[in-house]
Order: structure tokens, then C-alpha cells, then sequence
């Protein structure tokens, strides 16, 4: 049981290395009042073991009760067991105590999760569990794994672990022993856990990751609404490495979910309403991303009662009205609303497009670039494949654009292989990771109305756009900023609209008219505006 279970935390006055690093604020806190909070988390029976007045004081203010430690164990020789002995010894002619953690300074960011673990593998034949981390440049120990996270610590010259100054052990046999008993056992640290304070300069990297903010983020990809949201959330999360972020996917809308993974972010998946709540519930975010499309206002209104802070992407739905931030820069809107921004300058194109210099207006086109998306579930792909060949538009060459999910690759390739023989110049392009590089050295693109415009339009490339669905028909970019043609292909009659528009795009003066008309929408720098936004926005939102 819990009331059986103690924490105690050595807290000396004078320290080698750092002037009052027990005391030294953080944050605005002492460094120990991280240590203790976390602690009382799991137990209110917390002990501090010290010498100083001062510390005693504010260990008691912040819920912690004291143990006066004599100065013959403040040396920086002493040993831990006497320390704990000293303070056990007489914690427990009060009360009757079982197992005991020793909690040291150096982990003001250890998980409740992590000090359950210590107590709890504890047992008759695991006397002691010492914390682990791996570190190679010092062999003296080794781990022999039982499990995932557990194991015995063996002397050994490889796989070296550092034991540190975190342990779990059986109360009784300790007092009789005066010492941790053997075999030790080893539980592993997740690397955010320990911390080196061992200079001015540690002390502000850990300022750092307790400002840090947590952010949920709620986003699909699937076969229906493609890959889209995935990488802007990609592009967005760039600009908050320094925050906790987690990946939380629907588990029916959960494509994409590697590429979270290649970027190293925790993914979760959820099946019902109550999953996603109990995601949320046990991460705590400060932040909440959305980039679902439209949202419900009960959704929304259901996450602000936790008093998170919500931004949506794309949204239309009646939850965005609840939202503190929205932004919708595939649409254009007349309205003033505080809380959302809408059209082009709030676009988040991907770091690589940001590299590149505008691309080259050449008076005779060679280049155009077909890209639907990695998934192209229309099969759009295949059908202006189709009409080039049906129209025998040889004058450029295609470079085709599919990624890995691409349904109809057999068939496509098939015409490819059919065209090519009819002295069509095409080259495809399978599950490119650079596409900059394919769009700037494209005259023209054809390509669907999605959030791909953004990215043609920022390194200036006119385009012809084809709607996949009702909702691209609805966004603006293209023709409210004349920089290209967008066609309906609704059936073969009107295959002749896509004809004309190509015809027109292979002309200098109109290609010129389109890229100049794109020069003056600032596409590059909508990310930075859109971070900015959100960090101010949040600030004010705390200091209310």
C-alpha cells in the first residue's frame, strides 16, 4: 500500500560545483520544489534529509516533512546508505514504513509512472532497484535484462550502464543490514528523466524544459482526405521542437502515421470518443492542434471545459467558432472574425521550399509536373494521362508524381510503357521526400486544389488545377490571385476545357502574367506567421 511506501530526498546545504543548487530558482521555484512536488504526487510521505536551516524551511512549505541531518554526512565522501540509515532510523520509531525510494535532486522531470515502478518491482527476492541510464564511456556495470525496463545489474565490462543516485529497497532487511542489499536490480530511465546539473548553463537548459508546453495534436490521413494534413502538421511542428508534442490518430485515419514516426514524435491512436478523451485526460496538453477538417462544436466545447488552449486547421465546422485560433488559408472570407485568418498568407509551405530561388520563366515550356498527391484516390493521374496522349500534347516532358500508396500503379505504368513507345517524354517519380526540386523545374504544373498550390505557387509556378472532390471546388487561391486555370472534368465532354487551358499555359505572355501575379503573394514566410500567432496568442491567453 501507498501509506507504507516512503520517499526521501537527500538536500544538503553546500554543493561542489553549484552555490545553492538545492535553492537555485528555476523557473521562478527552487529546484527542489520540482523534486518534492513530483514526489507528494505519489505519496504524502516525503522526507528531506538536510543540514540547512533554509532548506528545511522551504522543504516544508512545500509539503515535505524534514530530517535534521548531522554534519559528519554532509561531506561530498559520504556514502548513501549511511544518509538513509540516518533518516530511517528515525522516521520509523514513529511509524512503520516497508519500502523506501531515495529521490535525488538531479530529477526534477521524473515521471509518477517511473516512481510507481521502483516500488512496485520491489519484492522479497528484489531487495534494491536502482535506477540506470546507458552511458558508453564509462564500464563498470552491467544490465542483464528480464523484461523490457528491469534487470539484474552484474559487474561486466560491456553494455555498460551509470547507476544513479535513485534507489528502491525493503525497509526492514536495510535497517538490519545497514546496507542495499544484492542482487540489485536496474530500472531503466527514459532519457528525459536524469538531468547533469553541474553548471549555470544546465540550470537554464531545465528552465527551458519546464516552460516547455505540451501539445496534443488531433490529426487524419487516409485514402479519402489523402496525406495533406499530415505533412502541414509536419511543417508546423518544425517551429515547436522544443515542446512536448504527442501524435494522437484516428485508428480508421491513421495513414500517414510513419512519417510521424521518421520525425520522432509519439504517436497514439484512439477507436471511440472516450479513447481520445482519456488520451487527452492523462497527457494534459496546453495546446491542442487540429487538422481534421471541419469540427463539431461539442468536440470543441468538450476540450475547452479542460481549459486547453485550441488551434484548428481547414476548419469550416461549427466548432471554430469556439476555437482560439483557426486558420483557413485555402479560403477566402469577407468577415472580420478575431480568431480567424483566413487566405494565402497563412499557408504553412514545407522547409525545402524555402530554399530554393523563384523558378525560371523560359519563353518555350519543357517542363510540367503532374502531382495529385502521394494517394490520388480520384485517379486523376491516369485520366490527364490519358488526355495528353488523347490530344498528343508531345511538346514537353511530364514528370508524373505518385507515392506509395498509389492504387492503380499497374495501370498507370502500363500507359506510361504505351506512351513512351508513341515518343511521349515521361519520367515518374515515386515516393519523392524532395519535391522542390521537381517543382522548380517545372514551367507549369497540373495538379488538384488542395495545399500542393501552396507549394507551386511559392516557388512561382503557374498551374492548372482540377478539383477531386466538393471541397476543392470551393477554395480560392488560384483564381482569386490569377496564377492559372482551374478545369472541371467532370466526363469526356469536357476534356476540351483542360485542352484549352494547356494550349493557353504553353504561352510565354500568360505564363509570364501567372508568375508575375504569384511574385506578389508572399507564400514563403505564412508558417512563420501562423507560429507567431499562435505563441502570442497563447501568452495572452495565460495572462488572463
Amino acid at each position: 500500500m501507498k501509506t507504507e511506501h516512503i520517499i526521501l530526498i537527500p538536500a544538503r546545504a553546500g554543493t561542489s560545483n553549484i552555490s545553492r543548487q538545492t535553492l537555485r530558482l528555476v523557473a521562478n521555484k527552487p529546484l527542489i520544489y520540482y523534486v518534492i512536488k513530483n514526489a507528494l504526487k505519489y505519496t504524502k510521505h516525503v522526507y528531506v534529509s538536510t543540514d540547512s536551516y533554509e532548506i528545511k524551511e522551504i522543504s516544508n512549505l512545500y509539503g515535505a516533512k524534514v530530517i535534521n541531518r548531522p554534519k559528519k554526512l554532509t561531506k561530498n565522501v559520504t556514502k548513501l546508505e549511511d544518509i538513509a540509515f540516518d533518516a530511517l532510523s528515525e522516521i520509523c520509531r514513529e511509524k512503520s514504513f516497508t519500502k523506501c525510494l531515495i529521490l535525488n535532486l538531479k530529477y526534477p522531470l521524473i515521471e509518477i509512472s517511473t516512481i510507481k515502478k521502483f516500488f512496485s518491482i520491489l519484492s522479497k527476492s528484489v531487495q534494491t532497484v536502482y535506477g540506470f541510464e546507458f552511458n558508453s564511456h564509462h564500464q563498470y556495470k552491467k544490465i542483464h535484462f528480464q523484461g523490457k525496463e528491469t534487470g539484474r545489474i552484474i559487474e561486466d565490462l560491456n553494455n555498460c550502464v551509470i547507476t544513479e543516485k535513485v534507489v528502491s529497497f525493503n525497509i526492514d532487511k536495510f535497517l538490519k543490514t545497514r546496507k542495499f542489499s544484492a542482487p540489485f536490480f536496474g530500472l531503466k530511465l527514459s532519457e528525459n528523466e536524469p538531468i547533469a546539473l553541474n553548471s549555470y548553463h544546465d540550470f537554464g537548459i531545465l528552465e527551458k524544459i519546464l516552460n516547455r508546453k505540451r501539445i496534443l495534436v488531433r490529426v487524419d490521413g487516409s485514402n479519402k482526405i489523402g496525406l495533406g494534413h499530415v505533412h502541414n502538421m509536419l511543417t508546423i511542428l518544425n517551429h515547436f521542437r522544443n515542446e512536448d508534442v504527442i501524435i494522437v490518430m484516428n485508428y480508421k485515419n491513421r495513414l500517414g502515421f510513419k512519417k510521424f514516426q521518421e520525425h520522432l514524435y509519439k504517436v497514439k491512436f484512439f477507436k471511440s470518443d472516450l479513447e481520445l478523451f482519456t488520451i487527452i485526460k492523462q497527457f494534459r496538453p496546453d495546446m491542442i492542434f487540429n487538422d481534421i477538417l471541419d469540427t463539431t462544436s461539442n468536440y470543441i466545447k468538450k476540450i475547452k471545459k479542460e481549459k486547453i488552449f485550441v488551434v484548428n486547421f481547414e476548419d469550416l465546422g461549427d466548432g471554430r467558432r469556439y476555437a482560439n485560433l483557426v486558420f483557413n488559408p485555402i479560403y477566402h472570407s469577407a468577415k472580420n472574425n478575431t480568431n480567424e485568418y483566413y487566405g494565402p498568407n497563412f499557408a504553412c509551405v514545407r522547409d525545402e521550399f524555402r530554399m530554393w530561388n523563384s523558378t525560371l520563366l523560359r519563353t518555350n515550356p519543357k517542363n510540367v509536373v503532374i502531382i495529385f498527391g502521394g494517394l490520388d484516390p480520384t485517379n486523376k493521374t491516369y485520366q490527364i494521362l490519358k488526355l495528353v496522349k488523347k490530344y498528343e500534347l508531345k511538346n514537353v516532358k511530364y514528370s508524373v508524381v505518385i507515392g506509395q500508396e498509389y492504387k492503380d500503379r499497374n495501370k498507370l505504368l502500363k500507359l506510361i510503357s504505351t506512351m513512351k513507345k508513341e515518343n511521349f517524354q515521361i519520367k515518374l517519380n515515386e515516393n519523392i521526400d524532395f519535391l522542390s526540386k521537381i517543382f522548380h523545374e517545372s514551367d507549369f504544373a497540373i495538379t488538384s486544389n488542395g495545399r500542393t498550390v501552396f507549394e507551386l505557387g511559392s516557388l512561382h509556378v503557374p498551374m492548372i488545377v482540377i478539383p477531386v472532390n466538393k471541397r476543392e471546388k470551393r477554395h480560392t487561391f488560384v483564381k482569386k490571385h490569377d496564377v492559372g486555370y482551374m478545369v472541371q472534368l467532370k466526363n469526356e465532354l469536357t476534356s476540351h476545357n483542360f485542352l484549352n487551358a494547356f494550349n493557353k499555359m504553353t504561352q510565354y505572355n500568360i505564363r509570364e502574367k501567372f508568375h508575375n501575379n504569384l511574385k506578389q503573394v508572399n507564400l514563403l514566410y505564412g508558417v512563420d506567421r501562423v507560429v507567431q500567432r499562435i505563441n502570442n496568442e497563447f501568452t495572452v491567453s495565460n495572462n488572463k
